[in-house]
């Protein structure tokens, strides 16, 4: 009977297709090194059959990644096989290995942050003053943010889309200077760059919220989406799934300004936290 494929061979197969990439061998050449045909390498980096455990040693052997690609695909190989993939006691890191691996593949990623501004978005000081209370994370909490912000640097970043309420744009996190700031880079990230910022007035009033959540939209695969607290983080694959939280999105998207209104509001808000802070009259 053939194993079910999930998102845990999903993103298993893209970690270790850019393995192979970065190491600069096709699909053949590398199959005739791992003793198995390029159609198994095909079907297993695409997700239509499961690696084995040997068949991943093997390609590490060959592929010879880097330290930390390493580690993420023995984490990712670690995993249990089942469908989804959960994790409780905040995003452990190989959720985080796995949500680059998405951020490598994706042809577009719509996310929404339900109380702060998404990770790859922050600056340095924003992230620092979000973990004032929280003594340890501060250092962990920068890392993953620099990693992630790496994602910009990418000539083949996917079209993304960040829905953000007003109320997490008013708040002055670290201080109306930082949060200035923190405004004026959201704003500088969109020039250059296939980012579009889409802003949930508060004039709109209450709505469902469906929390920290991002659709990967992966071209010829299914989409994966990522749910994410302090508490949890949870990968999800199935379409009813899927489905719903696109849904989700696009309701949110139905009462977010403009991209235009959007740009003009964070403008407004930024002007706003610099005259608290005195930076002009």
């Amino acid at each position: 009977m053939t194993e079910e494929v999930n998102t845990w061979h999903r993103l298993l197969g893209m970690t270790l297709t850019r393995c192979r990439r970065d190491r600069g061998l096709t699909t053949r050449a590398a199959a005739i090194r791992l003793g198995m045909s390029p159609a198994t390498l095909n079907r297993s980096e695409n997700a239509k059959r499961p690696f084995e455990l040997v068949e991943v040693g093997a390609a590490l052997a060959v592929y010879q990644p880097s330290r930390a690609e390493r580690s993420r695909v023995l984490a990712l190989a670690e995993e249990p096989r089942a469908s989804g993939w959960w994790a409780v006691g905040g995003t452990p890191q190989v959720h985080d290995d796995a949500v680059m691996a998405l951020e490598d593949t994706a042809r577009s990623v719509t996310e929404f942050s339900a109380t702060d501004i998404p990770l790859l978005a922050q600056t340095p000081h924003y992230t620092r003053a979000l973990c004032w209370n929280r003594r340890g994370e501060e250092q962990a909490a920068l890392t993953r943010a620099g990693r992630r912000r790496r994602t910009l640097l990418n000539p083949t970043q996917p079209d993304r889309v960040l829905i953000l309420d007003e109320a997490t744009l008013r708040r002055p996190v670290g201080g109306p200077t930082a949060m200035a700031q923190q405004l004026r880079h959201l704003l500088a990230l969109t020039r250059g760059r296939p980012i579009t910022v889409r802003v949930i007035p508060v004039k709109e009033g209450g709505y469902r919220s469906p929390g920290n959540c991002a659709v990967y939209r992966i071209t010829d695969k299914p989409t994966i989406a990522h749910l994410w607290s302090t508490a949890a983080s949870g990968l999800l694959d199935d379409p009813s799934d899927t489905r719903a939280i696109e849904g989700s999105m696009a309701d949110l998207l139905c009462i977010a300004a403009t991209p235009n209104d959007s740009l003009d509001l964070l403008n407004r808000l930024a002007a706003d936290h610099e005259r608290t802070a005195g930076l002009y009259p």
